[in-house]
């Protein structure tokens, strides 16, 4: 069975970024510019793990999202990784639930690393 891997990030070029470096190892790859949207998707589709951007438009942040998705029974589960340009969130990404804390720029082998470390662990 194929994962479904999430990014849930406001800049296109990331999306792309993640999106061409997950296809090219197997998985598949939705996207999301909001966090509301990347909560609305993951109740309606099945995500084997969701990488989070904090500083997205919208009604909330990628750590509400991520606190969020862990209080609910049907998504408490789904590993979140930040993904995120900002260094001073790690503590606070972490309490919220994430597992992981990436920060941009990153390199496309680490995050594979990562991924496939979550999404194994997951199953």
């Amino acid at each position: 069975m194929q994962k479904t891997i999430l990014i849930a990030d406001d800049h296109p070029e990331i999306r792309t970024l993640v999106r061409i470096t997950l296809s090219s190892d197997g998985y598949t790859v939705a996207e999301c510019k909001t966090a509301p949207e990347a909560v609305d998707y993951t109740a309606q589709h099945p995500v084997h793990l969701i990488l989070m951007d904090i500083d997205m438009p919208g009604e909330y942040n990628g750590i509400k999202a991520t606190h969020i998705l862990h209080s609910n029974p049907e998504t408490t589960n789904i590993p979140v990784i930040m993904l995120t340009g900002s260094k001073n969130f790690q503590e606070e990404s972490l309490q919220s639930g994430a597992v992981a804390y990436l920060t941009k720029p990153f390199s496309p082998i680490d995050l594979l690393k990562h991924v496939q470390q979550f999404v194994n662990a997951s199953q």
